[in-house]
């Protein structure tokens, strides 16, 4: 499987989304995981939506699954994952970031789906970093990143979808409103808009 999505769509996510750009300079240029690297990369990804975080991760990590090819086997299934991930939600993220139509129970029914998926690559990637075996390879310190933003965004997409149940006959479209996350109450997630924060 190869993601279906085409380069000009690829190009877009890498610039809308920013983590991905820096993950392919770490592992293919010049930018060094530093503490600070490491500490902006947390941030970034903690401040945007869980399906925009989602997006992120899966693009990052088909870095990594991509530098990996040669060496691990979990590499593949990793790389195919986040072709699944992309092919379901790149489209539509990239339609609604420009502020398009929504159309509500697609929405929804995608929304249903975002906790397992970032559950997916967090085992995914925590099984590579196990693999490698060294806690200060960069590509393993990334795995350990992405993974532990991939958590933390499918406990607040958990919690959003309980929110957006349906109550009393109340309309999807009208739960649809800013909601914070127990814990993080300075931090707003929005749905469906899709902007990266910035």
């Amino acid at each position: 499987m190869t993601c279906a999505l085409n380069d000009t769509q690829l190009a877009l996510l890498h610039t809308h989304l920013v983590v991905p750009l820096a993950i392919g300079d770490i592992l293919y240029g010049d930018l060094l995981l530093t503490d600070d690297v490491q500490y902006e990369l947390h941030e970034a990804l903690s401040e945007i939506d869980p399906d925009s975080a989602l997006l992120a991760i899966a693009v990052g990590a088909k870095h990594i699954a991509q530098a990996l090819k040669d060496n691990s086997p979990i590499a593949a299934a990793l790389s195919i994952e986040c072709d699944k991930i992309l092919d379901d939600y790149g489209p539509d993220w990239l339609s609604n970031y420009h502020q398009g139509p929504v159309d509500e129970d697609k929405l929804y029914s995608t929304l249903q789906n975002i906790p397992e998926d970032l559950e997916s690559l967090a085992d995914l990637m925590d099984t590579i970093c196990l693999g490698l075996q060294d806690a200060e390879d960069p590509i393993c310190k990334l795995c350990d990143i992405l993974s532990i933003q991939a958590r933390a965004h499918m406990e607040i997409a958990d919690f959003i979808l309980t929110e957006l149940a349906y109550e009393d006959g109340e309309s999807l479209a009208g739960s649809y409103s800013a909601h914070i996350v127990p814990d993080k109450a300075d931090n707003i997630i929005l749905f469906p808009v899709h902007r990266v924060r910035q």
